[in-house]
């Protein structure tokens, strides 16, 4: 009975202990100010991309009837006698793949406008929705 008499001190005395502890304390809490300023983005520079300048190519058809009118022109010129034959397949594609060329390049200018357009609004927006005091 006395063991369970000192028990029961013991444990009042913690109880106590940690209740002043808590109770006894007077800090209050820091006040935290948190101000923000923009930051400055650096600006979207986009060289302009140096213009294609498209070379005159002449197109001669060589055909059995013409070969040698054409191959003497080639010798009279002074320029080695060589045929880059294509047939009338290969010259489509080409011209497919040149429609490939101009679409791509279209898309990447529409892509690059895009970016462009979306750093000019965000930076309207920014400079719209904060305040500096």
């Amino acid at each position: 009975m006395v063991k369970n008499s000192i028990l029961n001190a013991l444990g009042f005395l913690m109880l106590l202990t940690l209740l002043s502890g808590c109770l006894g304390s007077s800090r209050t809490a820091e006040t935290i100010e948190v101000k923000t300023y923009p930051v400055e983005r650096p600006k979207l520079i986009l060289p302009a991309a140096d213009p294609v300048k498209i070379k005159d190519i002449e197109w001669v058809i060589v055909t059995r009837e013409n070969q040698e009118e054409v191959f003497k022109k080639i010798e009279d010129s002074g320029q080695p006698v060589s045929i880059f034959g294509l047939t009338g397949d290969g010259y489509a594609k080409i011209s497919q793949n040149l429609n490939d060329i101009r679409r791509y390049i279209e898309q990447q200018n529409a892509i690059i406008l895009a970016y462009k357009n979306y750093y000019v609004e965000a930076d309207k927006a920014l400079e719209n929705a904060v305040t500096v005091e």
